[in-house]
């Protein structure tokens, strides 16, 4: 009745999921009827998030009739499954703390096996469109085309200001708008995720209402991993959303070096135009001087967000008769100004980090470790979209996806350490 060989059956003999019930003992009562068993009730969901088997409704039915699916719950074939309800009580009763706990110990299960090194992780973030319909009574495409305008200019809908505010999902309130550049806006959650660079390993994940900036949970999240495993990150990569001088700052406090390409905002992507890195500043003098060879002197202070930067601008009359006007500005104004940070020092570091054949490594090892990973969440274990609603259930997604893929990892190397082939299949994107 059971297949000689599968993946579950693999699972079942390399993976021991007795610490369940030590996990969410304070969960339940020694007096009282009986509850189901939280190990049972756990392989059920894990099932589910392994197979992609689309609610709890559909699970209960497969296992009805799947031996395979049976045997590896621990359910026995004269027994009745649990309700499909059952779930839903369950995933309420852990929560989002519980469930993280879980993940630590199987995290745990893969360190002890020296699945996860730690001196270098790859941050990245995806967006998960929430399990809610469009909140208007206009069609859809209407809504889309007037949040696109809206967040083009509004980057989010929390940021103070005399901005307007997009309408939220009734349905889900916890869910926020966002856009990314050549997408359509979309209502939902980011699931941002640090991954080990070693064997692929996800070492945290952290989901977010959708409109929070990707290198936000950065850094709690490095130091979870301290906390909870004493993981010695000293590198760290990410895309060029995590560049802010913030981030770079709070790393460098950690000290980590950050491998993180840096935005130029000094000639707007546009091909000609002098860079950010053309201008000279000159601290002591407090000047910067220009690519024509100018001197531009201290304007005013800007705040933005948390961030102070002193503006420098040049004379307007150097401006006029400079030669090179046309690859230095586009503005309307008749002279140039430019924002020099208070992290100046810290991204002058970055950039000559950046300059090292390191970067060049750190890069590739982001693309191919942490950018396939939410491919296969997505494809496999429907992290797509949301299950579930509310932030609390987003993140026990997000959560229990990381597991299946976590547990997968440390089966193929188990399996492959005993010289037993592996289901390519069942094991994709490793």
């Amino acid at each position: 009745m059971l297949p000689e060989r599968h993946v579950l059956l693999d699972i079942m003999k390399l993976v021991d999921f007795s610490f369940i019930k030590t996990e969410v003992r304070d969960l339940y009562s020694d007096v009282g009827r009986g509850s189901i068993d939280p190990e049972r009730m756990f392989k059920m969901i894990f099932l589910m998030f392994f197979c992609n088997i689309p609610s709890e409704r559909d699970l209960v039915e497969q296992v009805q009739v799947n031996v395979l699916y049976r045997y590896f719950c621990g359910i026995n074939l004269d027994e009745k499954i649990p309700d499909h309800s059952s779930f839903t009580i369950f995933r309420q009763r852990l929560g989002k703390d519980h469930f993280k706990r879980l993940f630590n110990r199987v995290l745990t299960l893969c360190i002890g096996h020296g699945l996860v090194e730690g001196t270098h992780l790859s941050f990245d973030a995806t967006m998960i469109k929430a399990n809610a319909a469009v909140p208007n009574k206009r069609n859809t495409h209407e809504l889309l085309t007037d949040a696109d305008k809206i967040i083009e200019k509004t980057f989010d809908n929390t940021s103070e200001g005399n901005k307007k505010e997009l309408p939220l999902a009734a349905s889900d309130p916890d869910a926020r708008w966002t856009k990314r550049k050549g997408k359509p806006a979309m209502l939902g959650y980011g699931a941002h995720i640090s991954t080990d660079s070693k064997e692929k390993v996800i070492t945290n994940i952290e989901v977010t209402p959708a409109n929070v900036r990707a290198y936000e949970p950065m850094v709690p999240m490095i130091d979870e991993q301290r906390q909870e495993h004493g993981i010695a990150v000293n590198e760290i990569s990410a895309d060029s959303e995590y560049s802010t001088g913030a981030v770079r700052k709070a790393l460098e406090e950690h000290s980590i070096d950050a491998y993180i390409p840096i935005r130029d905002t000094g000639h707007k992507n546009r091909p000609g135009m002098f860079s950010y890195e053309d201008f000279i500043y000159d601290k002591e003098r407090d000047i910067v001087t220009c690519p024509g060879g100018n001197i531009m002197r201290f304007a005013q202070e800007k705040l933005s967000g948390n961030t102070r930067s002193r503006v420098y601008r040049a004379r307007r009359k150097d401006c006029l008769c400079c030669p090179f006007r046309d690859s230095c500005t586009t503005g309307k104004s008749s002279y140039r100004t430019i924002k020099i940070s208070e992290h100046y020092d810290i991204m002058q570091r970055a950039r000559m980090r950046n300059a090292t054949s390191r970067y060049t490594e750190a890069l590739r090892l982001r693309k191919i470790l942490t950018e396939p990973k939410f491919a296969e969440a997505k494809r496999y274990h429907g992290l797509h979209r949301c299950r579930y609603r509310g932030l609390e259930q987003a993140n026990i997604q997000g959560i229990l996806t990381a597991i299946c893929i976590n547990v997968k990892r440390l089966v193929n190397a188990l399996l492959l350490r005993l010289q037993i082939p592996v289901f390519e299949e069942a094991f994709a994107y490793r």
